[in-house]
């Protein structure tokens, strides 16, 4: 496994990058009202079962247990985690919320002094202040989603026999999928997408505790291979990952995808690929302000194709784009959001340094 003199897991990081380029390239084919209706419906459907879950699966695998020892403690290092950064990226999208619809750049309405002193301590109530930064329920998703498991893991830590713990573990995720299925879960707080993804946190966790990531290590290629294919035939049987609803019956291909980019990332060659390492490091940025980079493009698009300035307001990109559009998206959000993200670690780091000495 690609380790560098730090000990950190560099495979990791490269799995992060290629999860994160997944989701980027995923947002910039939907050109269309229904992700059913483009043109790149079928791309969309398979980067779709992977692109997200796969950091719900790295963020288990990452999981320590002695986290759950002390769950008070250890969920408030997950809200300075989680939370801090929730609450800084939309505190951003609120300063500028009358900008942006000023701009064409959503469909909201102007707030007044009333709406600005509203949505500021919603914000801190974890409330998504903008279309724009859409994506970032994810962040919202990972901080329930761990301090849950937290809970379940202090839980299950009672039961002295491992296995037991275990086959007790794989029932309650299980039960949570059931639950998402059924449509007992709430909406609220995206509590449905806790439920329905947490099979795929649960996974790296199971990989991680029971060393699989050694014999993963060990079959890359042919479980890169296999995981690929079994992807594929899941992406064909199934539309869900376009749709509204999934469905149990995806989970064992959605995993064995992830599975897969996990093996294809313990590759050397990918592993240390810098670049990959180094969007791994800035996908919180880039999951965050994508939306808001893909602007760029569409204005573009829009100023050289005499479009009607309003459509600037469509999401995730403009409508019927076509062709390399698509790439053009791509290369413009990461390039601004790796700016973005080069420019807050310095300015952090300077902080640091100040408040240290």
């Amino acid at each position: 496994m690609g380790n560098n003199s730090r000990g950190r897991m560099t495979y990791i990081d490269a799995m992060k990058g290629i999860a994160i380029l997944l989701v980027v390239v995923t947002h910039s084919l939907m050109n269309a009202d229904k992700n059913i209706d483009s043109n790149y419906a079928a791309i969309i459907n398979f980067n779709a079962f992977v692109a997200v879950p796969s950091f719900f699966f790295i963020n288990g695998y990452l999981y320590n247990h002695n986290h759950s020892l002390t769950p008070i403690k250890s969920i408030i290092k997950k809200f300075k985690v989680y939370y801090i950064p929730f609450v800084g990226f939309n505190l951003f999208f609120w300063l500028f919320h009358n900008a942006f619809v000023s701009l064409h750049m959503t469909t909201e309405s102007l707030y007044d002094i009333k709406d600005y002193i509203k949505h500021f301590f919603v914000i801190f109530a974890l409330h998504l202040e903008s279309e724009l930064n859409g994506p970032m329920w994810f962040l919202r998703v990972l901080l329930i989603m761990a301090c849950m498991y937290i809970c379940i893991d202090y839980l299950a830590l009672k039961i002295d026999n491992k296995r037991t713990r275990y086959v007790v573990l794989t029932i309650v995720v299980i039960l949570m999928y059931i639950a998402y299925s059924v449509k007992i879960v709430p909406t609220v707080m995206n509590m449905r997408k806790v439920f329905s993804n947490m099979i795929f946190f649960y996974a790296g966790v199971v990989i991680r505790e029971f060393d699989l990531d050694k014999l993963i290590d060990k079959y890359k290629s042919v479980v890169f291979i296999l995981g690929m294919v079994m992807l594929f035939i899941t992406s064909i049987v199934s539309k869900s990952a376009i749709g509204q609803e999934k469905h149990l019956i995806d989970v064992p291909g959605q995993i064995c995808g992830i599975v897969g980019i996990f093996a294809l990332s313990m590759v050397p060659l990918v592993a240390n690929s810098k670049m990959l390492q180094f969007l791994g490091n800035a996908s919180l940025d880039i999951m965050c302000l994508h939306f808001l980079a893909f602007k760029l493009v569409s204005f573009i698009l829009i100023m050289t194709r005499h479009l009607e300035i309003e459509r600037l307001s469509e999401l995730p990109v403009l409508r019927g784009t076509n062709g390399f559009d698509f790439l053009f998206y791509d290369l413009v959000a990461l390039c601004i959001c790796s700016l973005e993200y080069l420019l807050r670690t310095k300015v952090c780091n300077r902080f640091k340094y100040n408040n240290k000495y």
